[in-house]
């Protein structure tokens, strides 16, 4: 062990790591506390300042280049052009695209005509009403706002991701004291629910190929560079010498290749892949929508180098722990990373989480032992299992000298057996206060902030200390619920197609066997048509017309059936099945 001051005063004692075995590295750390009471490890507690996001600044980078960063973790680039200013992407909400602009007018002493917007993918898109002028052109790749409305609008995932996004960034987490957010990590709730001033693309590029604009008078070279999302693009400004990217910037720890709130599934070879593309141009600042700016090529080329090369070993790692028959919690254990490129990097995820993607990603999900083909019920393991060990309140006083222990180990014993209790015990308040003390204890233990998250979301739950608008929160399903109920608003903003490819996911099987039903939708509001069919317990959504009745509705009475307010079989007499077989909220 080891101690040492940090800028703030605060004595810090860090672990020194054993070379030969790095299984849960992340969590190896003491606690240390800072100034706003959070209670947390040494390497989240300085995220803010090594990303550059610890204060509210505008930085030149060269001439009429500059970043915007401090208002959460995404910055906001702003590149003057002959014909105006170009902003690539806006950020999380309108109060915040706002604030940044008026503080880059103020810096310059003038206002802004902004000429284009530039999205590098679909998570940073809510501020750019703030920047739109008369003339202002919006560009994004193809399939940028087909993710964004699968992540946030009318899906049936938006309710799932939006809730674990909000476990996972501490959303819920109060503002000061032990659980609280260490970093800007852990996102408020305006990410959610602040002002949303999204605009819609005017010109979009192929997926994946390489293709030459020119924007506001300059030369713009956009590159694929699908990163944790397909949709993302890369950013060449030759006459700046410039490179603006998303997430592939390896100085400000390993890359998030798997996210504990889930997602799709993040190939790390494409991430070789479209660092290795940006390699080959030649540019001398590199500024990353995450993180600080590199403003040499030697930091630039060492910075990507740090991201690439971390993504390539952790596939090409796994890739040999499956060659050595390993499954996926072996792989986990098993791959190692030389020091330089792993301690207190794991700042966001860790590479545990990332090694079981990517063995995921290649194997699926079964390993080598043939129990998992047809486990138990989960609930039928769970009573087999407590009674093999004598018990409900045997294993209760099992949890309770594991905790004594004061070790990760015990900690995490106790959380298996406390969930091995909860499910056949669902209201034991003792066991859920034994389980909160020991995810509290690992999440003040570890550095990613993705594990964090999830750790003190599960003690705050536990301790009836979760509540959104004033309801207590019982489950993390619960509050998936929540977040993924539609309304009318929702239902207005969101495609037509979205909304009509949404009844897929309310079809009930059990109620709909046997069943057959068929129409056809013509919007008479838009041009838009569609086929819809129920057979074999799906919905099926077409273009080409079928044999049924034709329904003429616009987008609003499109929507009153979906929430209910009007029943199929009021619409035809022929549509009664499709009443019997889905599942619609009253």
């Amino acid at each position: 062990m080891y101690s040492k001051i940090i800028g703030s005063g605060l004595l810090i004692t860090t672990a020194f790591f054993a070379v030969a075995d790095q299984y849960n590295m992340s969590l190896n750390y003491e606690p240390i506390t800072m100034k706003n009471g959070a209670v947390t490890t040494q390497p989240a507690s300085v995220v803010d300042k090594a990303w550059h996001v610890d204060k509210k600044t505008v930085t030149p980078i060269t001439e009429g280049v500059y970043r915007i960063a401090g208002w959460g973790i995404g910055n906001v680039i702003a590149v003057q052009a002959p014909e105006g200013w170009v902003i690539v992407d806006t950020g999380d909400s309108m109060t915040v695209a706002k604030e940044q602009r008026a503080a880059l007018e103020a810096l310059l002493n003038d206002s802004l005509d902004v000429a284009a917007v530039l999205y590098t993918h679909s998570h940073y898109v809510f501020g750019t009403q703030a920047w739109m002028g008369e003339n202002t052109k919006v560009y994004a790749h193809e399939w940028m706002e087909k993710h964004l409305h699968a992540d946030n609008g009318v899906s049936a995932l938006a309710g799932n991701f939006n809730a674990r996004a909000m476990i996972q960034f501490g959303m819920l987490h109060p503002e000061s004291g032990p659980d609280a957010f260490p970093n800007q990590l852990g996102f408020s709730m305006d990410k959610l629910s602040g002002e949303k001033g999204y605009v819609s693309p005017d010109i979009t590029f192929a997926h994946n190929e390489i293709e030459t604009h020119h924007i506001a008078g300059t030369e713009v070279i956009v590159l694929p560079s699908p990163t944790d999302v397909t949709d993302s693009v890369a950013y060449y400004f030759p006459a700046k010498s410039l490179m603006v990217t998303n997430a592939i910037n390896g100085d400000g720890g390993i890359f998030n290749l798997y996210t504990l709130r889930g997602d799709r599934y993040r190939d790390p070879i494409r991430l070789v892949e479209a660092a290795d593309l940006l390699l080959s141009y030649d540019f001398d600042f590199h500024v990353d929508i995450h993180g600080a700016a590199n403003t040499t090529r030697k930091e630039a080329v060492q910075s990507i180098h740090a991201f690439r090369d971390s993504m390539q070993l952790i596939h090409d790692q796994t890739v040999r722990a499956i060659s050595l028959g390993k499954d996926a919690q072996g792989a986990a254990e098993f791959v190692h990373m030389p020091l330089a490129i792993r301690q207190d990097k794991e700042i966001y995820g860790q590479v545990e989480s990332h090694v079981k993607q990517v063995y995921n990603g290649i194997m699926g999900w079964n390993g080598w032992d043939v129990y998992d083909i047809n486990p138990l019920r989960t609930n039928e393991f769970a009573k087999k299992y407590i009674d093999s060990l004598g018990g409900v309140e045997t294993v209760i006083e099992m949890v309770k000298s594991s905790n004594q222990k004061q070790s990760l180990d015990g900690w995490q014993w106790s959380l298996y057996l406390t969930s091995q209790i909860l499910e056949v015990d669902a209201n034991n308040a003792d066991v859920k206060q034994l389980r909160a003390d020991a995810a509290r204890a690992l999440g003040q233990r570890t550095s990613s902030a993705n594990a964090r998250g999830f750790y003190i979301s599960e003690a705050l739950l536990h301790e009836g200390k979760l509540s959104i608008e004033g309801h207590e929160l019982h489950s993390f399903q619960q509050l998936g619920q929540m977040m993924g109920v539609i309304d009318e608003q929702r239902l207005k903003k969101s495609p037509i197609a979205s909304n009509v490819e949404y009844l897929r996911y309310l079809v009930d099987t059990q109620k709909a066997q046997g069943l057959y039903a068929e129409f056809n939708l013509a919007m008479n509001d838009s041009d838009a048509a569609f086929s819809i069919v129920l057979r074999n317990g799906i919905i099926q959504v077409a273009q080409l017309p079928n044999d049924g009745v034709t329904i003429s509705l616009s987008h609003a009475q499109w929507s009153d059936v979906l929430l209910g307010k009007t029943r199929f079989s009021q619409l035809d007499p022929s549509l009664k099945d499709f009443d019997k077989a889905l599942t619609l909220q009253p």
